[in-house]
């Protein structure tokens, strides 16, 4: 072994450095293996760590995504939640069962059909039960038909109302005589308010018209108050129960449409919805009827939201118009 060192060494003093063609084996392969093995090893990890940087970032972007989708899913339901919330009144009155009296008139009727499908039930005042029976209201499920001649005393009616948490007044004479608008439109009434009060009804919605106050707010000239108080000072006997309702000291809504048509609301047009003395059927007025249909949903409304208590309020309707939220019915 010494002599090999000392011949490799004179070799490499006696010339140029060259290197012996068997280095590239001299190290014995038992001893290259562990470090060939070790680099493999080194770019396994590196490879390895490599990958799971890799994966660790996938992981976070698909976390960032899932994250980003399930907070838009969430809002997207939150809005469809609220905007359910939207088409709701704020505050629901309690009520189960409503009497109608006038429930076999067409807007009477209307009004009962608006009432069964909130789910509330109906007592049907009607003059002839035989007649209601025979007819489409007789048929009709949640629907109780009792006798209500409203030109009989508040006793006879007190019986009509029975448990009814609430009364919708639909009634209004439809003849010749002037008297009949006495005995219905005005003494009618009062006496539906009178029996109302003895049953322990929270509220009376009263049908009525526009023009009712009309005289004392300008429009004694106006064509329509002109014509409509022909008969029978019609306008004046509703403005006078209108007034008796109001100092009932019962929860109340009057509601005052134009024109009543028996067309269906699809025809006529959409609601518009005002405050007190503020549609006189004027041309220059937005609209000056109003589709039965439409009168009964919003007689029935003024029931079922708390913001139509103790409040008056006139509708027409316009095909050009926009009908507001249901339960904005009663912002005015």
């Amino acid at each position: 072994m010494q002599t090999t060192h000392a011949n490799t060494a004179s070799r490499q003093v006696a010339g140029p450095a060259r290197q012996p063609a068997s280095l590239a084996v001299c190290t014995p392969p038992l001893a290259r293996r562990p470090a060939a093995r070790s680099c493999a090893l080194h770019r396994t990890s590196e490879q390895s760590v490599s990958t799971e940087t890799s994966q660790s970032a996938a992981h976070s972007e698909r976390s960032l995504v899932f994250e980003q989708q399930r907070r838009f899913l969430l809002a997207g339901a939150a809005a469809t939640w609220l905007s359910t919330l939207v088409q709701l009144p704020a505050e629901a009155a309690n009520v189960s069962t409503v009497f109608v009296a006038g429930a076999n008139g067409k807007t009477g009727g209307a009004a009962v059909k608006y009432l069964l499908s909130k789910g509330v039930s109906v007592r049907a005042g009607v003059r002839d039960i035989a007649k209601a029976r025979a007819s489409d209201l007789g048929k009709e499920k949640n629907v109780e038909l009792v006798e209500a001649d409203v030109t009989k005393s508040s006793e006879v009616l007190t019986a009509a109302i029975g448990n009814a948490d609430a009364v919708i007044i639909a009634i209004g004479y439809g003849g010749l005589n002037p008297k009949g608008f006495e005995d219905v439109d005005l003494k009618g009434t009062k006496n539906l308010v009178d029996a109302a009060k003895k049953t322990g009804a929270k509220q009376v919605v009263m049908l009525s018209s526009l023009l009712t106050n009309g005289a004392a707010k300008g429009q004694g000239t106006n064509p329509n108050f002109l014509f409509l108080n022909l008969f029978g000072g019609v306008l004046n006997k509703k403005h006078e129960a209108e007034l008796y309702l109001r100092d009932s000291g019962l929860a109340w809504t009057i509601v005052r449409p134009g024109g009543l048509s028996k067309e269906p609301e699809s025809a006529v047009g959409n609601l518009i919805i005002r405050g007190e003395d503020t549609l006189f059927g004027r041309d220059e007025d937005p609209g000056r009827e109003i589709s039965r249909e439409t009168v009964g949903k919003v007689l029935v409304e003024a029931v079922l939201q708390s913001a139509g208590k103790d409040k008056v309020v006139e509708i027409v309707s316009s095909k050009s118009a926009t009908t507001p939220p249901v339960n904005e019915w009663f912002n005015v």
